[in-house]
């Protein structure tokens, strides 16, 4: 298992680094302006590939029996639905850019949009390779891609291309990874259609497609009502702030997420599954706290070190959005008790429960800042992540006590760390930013170990343990 999460792992994290590398690199030759208008067409990108992608891939994966025509139907599904929505994006782009005061969008939408036909190519032969459990593949394609589109959207920041710089990089990674799976995977297209197994399928999807859109409604429509009514300079702080957190946060869940549906999904015995849970929340908090809590502690050095003043305003925000996912592992987890166990239409009405109170404190939140606003999300998400812990956990006796015994027992360390850290920054650090990342570093370095140390935590000994194997073998 450690293999798969290994590969799997270096694939998110390679990824995003590189995506992460090229975003300090290229927000130091743009303004946020340029990120506020690429931002503003995040939800209706989103909504496209969640309609494109339509649950197929969790069916997929999940069935034991899934064969050639099962895959062949569902890419047929993918191209034709990302060739519509594509087509659709093209006639609405002047509406969008009505009704953001940017008649840039028009131009913009239309390019971007080619990557949603492009991804359209790739899902199924990807869902493939994750249900034969071929991460290191995967793993490979991605990176490829992922620098091959770095290298050209730097090269057209460069050289003035502005706001295409970043329409570049996300057309060139779509086309990229199309060009690995025919290339190195030897893939062809296969078109196929059976309605009445389609029928059968889409039973499956619905629920899933359902929960991805309103998940997508919810991550993005914060996007849209900043867009709309503070400005675009607005917009590209929070969406900034929204990719810095991507290696803070969601590269950790995205390889949980991936990788354990995959793992469990083939785990036949009941009590064995409900073991890997339970060892597989405890050690995705411990990482998941202890980045997320370093990040928060370090927000304004690491901003100011790596993106230059300009971008000063998105270290607050970088800290709220941190922890609005402070809970979230709890939320992966149960979202995959509830797919495992064939709960699709409990993840649906759990998912449409959760973007709701997201929307509900936007309602009362979006006139005011973009701090309020954002601390109105952390209400929401929290209760959320509360009520997925109450109900899912039940399916597989995963009860609510010890999943909130799990976390607490995993934030305390990072929490005391974070804190005591921050203040010795703010009494002993002074102008020079490398100078107070050195002391944040080692203050927290030396607090959270001492504090693992002498709490005796399981989990923090496993992951030393298995560091100090890795240098043994060498």
């Amino acid at each position: 298992m450690s293999k798969h999460y290994i590969w799997s792992g270096l694939q998110q994290f390679g990824s995003l680094a590189i995506g992460f590398a090229g975003t300090v690199l290229i927000a130091r030759l743009l303004n946020p302006m340029d990120y506020g208008l690429i931002a503003a067409l995040s939800i209706f990108m989103s909504i496209a590939m969640n309609l494109t992608e339509s649950g197929f891939a969790d069916f997929l994966i999940s069935k034991q029996d899934s064969s050639n025509e099962d895959f062949a139907i569902v890419f047929t599904h993918n191209v034709a639905f990302g060739v519509f929505c594509y087509l659709l994006l093209y006639v609405s782009a002047p509406w969008i850019a009505e009704f953001y005061k940017s008649t840039e969008l028009i131009s913009i939408a239309r390019i971007l949009g080619l990557s949603i036909v492009l991804k359209a190519l790739c899902i199924s032969e990807v869902t493939r390779m994750r249900k034969e459990l071929q991460f290191r593949k995967i793993a490979l394609m991605q990176l490829s891609s992922s620098l091959i589109a770095l290298i050209v959207g730097y090269l057209m920041a460069f050289y003035g291309c502005g706001y295409w710089a970043l329409v570049g990089q996300t057309v060139i990674l779509a086309f990229s990874q199309v060009l690995y799976i025919i290339l190195l995977n030897k893939w062809r297209p296969v078109f196929h259609f059976n309605w009445q197994r389609y029928k059968q399928m889409r039973g499956f999807a619905n629920n899933i497609l359902l929960s991805f859109f309103t998940n997508q409604l919810g991550a993005n429509m914060y996007s849209v009502f900043i867009g709309k009514f503070h400005n675009p300079l607005s917009l590209g702080y929070f969406y900034q702030a929204e990719r810095v957190n991507q290696i803070s946060f969601q590269s950790v869940n995205s390889i949980v997420l991936t990788t354990s549906y995959s793992l469990l999904a083939k785990e036949n015995d009941s009590n064995e599954r409900r073991k890997k849970y339970n060892q597989l929340l405890d050690k995705f908090l411990f990482i998941h706290l202890s980045i997320s809590f370093f990040t928060i502690g370090s927000a304004y050095s690491i901003i100011k070190l790596l993106f230059g003043t300009k971008w000063m305003a998105t270290a607050p925000l970088l800290q709220l959005t941190i922890i609005s996912f402070i809970l979230t592992p709890l939320v992966t987890v149960n979202a995959n008790i509830t797919k495992i166990e064939n709960k699709t239409n409990v993840y649906r009405n759990l998912t449409f429960i959760r973007n709701g109170l997201l929307f509900i404190a936007l309602l009362i939140t979006y006139r005011y800042s973009l701090q309020i606003i954002l601390i109105g999300l952390i209400v929401a998400r929290i209760l959320s992540a509360i009520l997925d812990v109450f109900i899912c956990g039940k399916y597989v006796s995963f009860y609510p006590s010890t999943q909130f015994l799990l976390f607490f027992k995993q934030v305390y360390s990072p929490l005391l760390a974070a804190a005591t850290s921050y203040l010795s920054i703010y009494y002993w650090g002074g102008s020079n930013n490398f100078l107070n990342l050195g002391i944040y570093f080692i203050t927290f370095g030396v607090i959270f170990f001492s504090i693992n140390y002498i709490s005796k935590n399981a989990t923090f000994f496993y992951f030393i343990n298995n560091i100090q194997n890795k240098f043994k073998k060498r």
